[in-house]
């Protein structure tokens, strides 16, 4: 099962996605891919999304898969956002999983909405020129209102805030963590992972984050494909 990543890197992702989903399917895996509530197709408003809510559908989309394959043990491979979706569902109960493949994950939230904010600051000013201010404003708390496209509510702000995966021990059989890229707090979360744990650093590919990306069949390949591997080491 497939879990997204936040915003405009779910757009960017998605590619990919499409295409891990449809090898794994070829090897004979039943795959799933799904919007959280408010997000792509799915129903929703999206500033009403709150982490609490996207995990209950990581655990409804789970159950969906189980039903209509007949399958018992879930993998779950989460990128960026979507990844530590994927390692706090199955810390908090939702699930368990056979295999979690977390790939980039966000390990601070704190971190997180400061790079969304930087981000967002950095597109803008590249678009409208280097004069272009915040004209919404922040809150109180510093949090965004919002980050290319993606509205941020007070809610999940909050909620994105109080996210340590240093802190987190998820609930496995198996766990790979793929990492291109550095992660503030990524030293304390590799040793908080539980013994086994495989932390797989990769050349940094950012085709598949690309403005190019949107428009173009780029798929970091090399990745998908250790993806892959790691999955039929556990789940042959």
């Amino acid at each position: 099962m497939l879990c997204n990543p936040f915003g405009e890197e779910a757009s960017r992702g998605h590619r990919t996605f499409r295409v891990l989903a449809t090898q794994l399917e070829r090897l004979g895996y039943s795959t799933l891919r799904f919007d959280y509530t408010g997000t792509g197709d799915s129903q929703g408003d999206s500033e009403d999304a709150t982490v609490d809510s996207w995990l209950a559908d990581i655990g409804e989309a789970a159950e969906h898969l189980r039903k209509t394959s007949g399958i018992s043990r879930i993998s779950l491979v989460g990128l960026r956002f979507g990844a530590t979706l994927a390692a706090l569902a199955t810390a908090r109960g939702v699930l368990k999983a056979r295999h979690l493949v977390l790939w980039d994950p966000i390990v601070e939230g704190r971190a997180y909405l400061a790079e969304l904010v930087a981000q967002h600051e950095a597109y803008m000013r590249d678009e409208i020129g280097p004069t272009w201010t915040d004209r919404r404003g922040q809150r109180p708390d510093g949090w965004p209102m919002g980050a290319l496209g993606a509205p941020i509510s007070a809610a999940l702000a909050a909620e994105l805030a109080a996210i340590d995966l240093g802190t987190v021990t998820p609930a496995m059989d198996h766990c790979t963590v793929i990492q291109t890229r550095p992660a503030q707090g990524a030293d304390r979360m590799r040793a908080h992972m539980p013994p086994g744990a495989q932390w797989i650093e990769m050349a940094d590919d950012t085709a598949w984050n690309s403005d190019a990306a949107l428009n173009a069949m780029v798929v970091p390949m090399e990745i998908v494909k250790t993806v892959i591997a790691r999955i039929e080491k556990s789940s042959p």
